[in-house]
């Protein structure tokens, strides 16, 4: 048998690092931070076959099946204990009597028995298919995620086949808005509300044992007690005894090889010194802390906070383990800050060439800020966690490194490297465009030429190499910045921009999210970002978020179980309380989906559509607009796909504007009449007042990706 970890990432502000642990026909994924989908397509790290643990509590017995028993150690900080729930205040200045025509009170709560089973069914519908076998809806865009339907509660289509609506779909939410009558479950998981809970500050270590290696048969010992090769054999080593002529009577141990304990591996988690005390105090380490004890551990890999390293409690704890006991560290100041997606790294260094500005480099460091053979009194098998190292289990452990240079663009040895320099031909493109661009008269004065959009994410559906989900960041001068929609990921992806230095600045600017719809791709990033805000910015100022009304549900129920922000600091706006002046609705899209209209005092005006259909009222509204954000999340040659999955087609985009176009591995195919229109990358940065020169730019982009295989949509599906 064949067992190894695999690291995925390394610890950075993001969190820690994700370990998926292989065995022959099962896989199991320890941490699951942000990031780890597109990090696993980006190094094609392979998920299938992977398991679901149930949540873990005081009460929880340990998970058992016949590869591994995961046995949790939760420890609290030693001084302040669980943390008190801040529950987020539950009226704003916005809200009025009027929106309960569009409020769902939750009057009730959900039996935990009754959540417990509608979670598990969630969680099965991620990853089954119709009971026809029929593909997904239209709206999710086939990603393997999206919530399918189970075989209760059929539904019969025109066509006489049948389907069963999620819970809370959108179809559900329709019916129950709109008086139709629907089926009594689903109304009730919409009214009901989650158990309460309370924050908590645990932090969870796992003991992970695997299985032990059954008795080996030792035929010369057989033969030497005068048992002859037969049936015998199996018998003895099944465990029955076997009586011979002699009346002697033959064991197991006597003819078999001692059982052989399976590996241990430890993943601990210890955020900062507060949790050292009962950490290290645990008496679930203590049968491998005994010198003459039979378990002893392969590997620790430990997940800690910056501090905890050099901490003497900590060290001491380490030394009480057996010496051939490796130790795998991970923290921010331990773990060089590399590049970690080096597909659009290597893309942003041919577009750099272009412009540094518009289309700057990922911030990384391949140097740690702190050395491990620096930190004194640690066990000499120590190393340091590093993004697809593996640990290998079974049949003999041990480390290893990725044989591979780290990303770095000015080591003109790498491959990747050399060949962006030695490409004539785009190099001469950029030339030309830079030329073009030098034409271009950017002096005209105006009301928001100075204001900075900044893609961060300008994928769709879910993260890609190329291109992570949707976030846009408008930063206004004097006052601060917005948040157009943020998708998992969107915090890693200001940390790539703005690096370490400047991350928490440009984090404790952010004055409001605006949320446009309810797909998991355009919001899961809003609670890091949140946490992140919270954290850099140390004044009285509020965070406003708008979104549809359902979201607030949702981000109160979240914040049952872990804290993000102080409710004081936060206000919650609806965006049904802004119709019909400030927003638009998206048609053909979810029944909570809106544009945005943003007006500034100053005069200069933006629209941001969120996901829709060619929209009569966006148009309306996107008159004498200084910018128009439009997603084109598909091709021209996808038009019937577009209708069905209720997007744009880049032309439609163009139709009703400008550009943003979405979800490609690389570029769009544009046509002749489409030429004055230039891509959007992730981790472009540009003041309006620029945005002349970027169809300037269209000919060379175009050129720098032509040989290169457009397989993203192949790579997204990780096997």
């Amino acid at each position: 048998m064949k067992a190894y970890i695999q690291f995925v990432g390394q610890n950075s502000p993001e969190g820690p690092a994700s370990l998926i642990v292989h065995y022959d026909d099962q896989r199991y994924l320890f941490n699951c931070r942000e990031g780890t989908q597109r990090l696993c397509v980006q190094e094609k790290a392979r998920l299938a076959k992977t398991i679901t643990i149930d949540e873990i509590n005081e009460k929880s017995k340990p998970f058992q099946d016949k590869n591994l028993t995961v046995t949790p150690v939760i420890i609290y900080p030693s001084k302040s204990g669980k943390r008190n729930f801040q529950e987020m205040s539950s009226s704003s200045s916005s809200e009025s009597e009027s929106d309960s025509e569009f409020h769902f009170k939750k009057i009730s709560v959900v039996e935990e028995i009754d959540a417990h089973s509608y979670k598990q069914r969630v969680v099965s519908m991620m990853f089954t298919n119709t009971n026809l076998g029929q593909k997904a809806p239209g709206h999710t865009i086939e990603a393997d995620c999206s919530p399918r339907p189970t075989k209760k509660q059929p539904k019969t289509n025109p066509d006489g086949t049948t389907t069963t609506s999620h819970p809370l779909s959108e179809e559900s939410a329709q019916s129950i808005s709109s008086g139709r009558k629907v089926n009594a479950n689903q109304r009730n998981y919409l009214m009901k509300a989650l158990p309460r809970s309370n924050a908590d500050t645990a932090a969870i270590t796992y003991i992970c044992q695997g299985a032990s290696v059954p008795p080996k048969f030792n035929k010369e010992a057989a033969l030497k007690l005068g048992l002859k090769p037969g049936p015998v054999y199996g018998q003895l080593q099944k465990g029955i005894n076997v009586t011979l002529d002699d009346g002697r009577v033959i064991t197991r141990d006597m003819v078999c090889d001692p059982e052989v304990p399976g590996h241990v591996f430890v993943v601990v988690d210890c955020p900062n010194s507060k949790y050292i005390d009962e950490l290290v105090n645990s008496k679930q380490f203590d049968p491998y802390l005994d010198p003459n004890g039979k378990s002893k551990i392969n590997v620790m890999i430990h997940h800690l906070g910056n501090n905890v390293i050099h901490d003497p409690r900590y060290i001491d704890w380490l030394s009480k383990f057996d010496k051939t006991t490796d130790h795998i560290f991970g923290s921010t100041n331990i773990c060089p800050q590399t590049v970690q997606f080096t597909s659009h790294a290597l893309g942003q260094v041919k577009l750099s060439k272009l412009n540094d500005k518009i289309f700057p480099i990922p911030q990384y460091s391949n140097i740690p800020e702190t050395k491990l053979s620096d930190i004194k009194g640690l066990p000499k098998n120590s190393f340091v966690l590093e993004n697809m190292a593996t640990y290998n289990l079974e049949p003999r452990n041990g480390i290893a490194y990725l044989d591979r240079p780290p990303f770095n663009h000015t080591n003109l040895d790498l491959l990747e490297i050399k060949e962006i320099e030695n490409n004539k031909e785009y190099n001469t493109a950029v030339r030309s465009a830079k030329i073009e661009a030098s034409t271009v008269d950017i002096s005209e004065d105006f009301p928001g030429k100075d204001v900075e959009v900044v893609t961060l994410g300008t994928g769709s559906s879910i993260p890609a190499k190329y291109r992570n989900v949707s976030a846009t960041l408008v930063k206004i001068p004097k006052y601060g910045s917005i948040m157009l929609d943020a998708g998992e990921g969107t915090y890693g992806q200001m940390l790539r921009l703005y690096g370490l230095g400047q991350v928490d600045e440009e984090m404790s600017k952010i004055r409001c999210i605006f949320v446009s719809h309810l797909h998991a791709d355009h919001h899961l990033g809003v609670i890091q970002l949140i946490k992140k805000w919270s954290i850099a910015n140390r004044t009285n100022d509020t965070l406003t978020v708008v979104a549809p009304f359902v979201y607030k549900h949702w981000l109160s129920e979240y914040r049952d179980i872990e804290f993000i922000a102080s409710h004081r600091r936060l206000k919650y706006i609806r965006s049904e309380n802004l119709l019909p002046k400030s927003f638009v609705k998206g048609q053909e899209q979810n029944k909570w989906a809106y544009g945005l209209s943003l007006k500034h005092k100053s005069g200069w005006k933006l629209i941001y559509s969120g996901d829709t259909r060619p929209c009569d009222s966006l148009v309306e509204a996107g008159k004498d607009a200084t910018l128009l954000i439009h997603e084109a999340t598909l091709e021209d040659a996808s038009l019937d796909k577009a209708i069905a999955k209720r997007h744009s087609t880049t032309g439609e985009a163009i139709d009703v504007g400008k550009r943003q176009v979405q979800r490609y591995p690389k570029v769009p195919v544009l046509s002749e009449d489409q030429s004055k229109v230039c891509f959007s990358f992730d981790m472009m940065s540009i003041p309006i007042k620029q945005l002349p020169l970027l169809p300037k730019y269209t000919k060379a982009i175009q050129l720098v990706f032509k040989d290169e295989e457009n397989d993203e949509e192949d790579e997204t599906k990780i096997k």
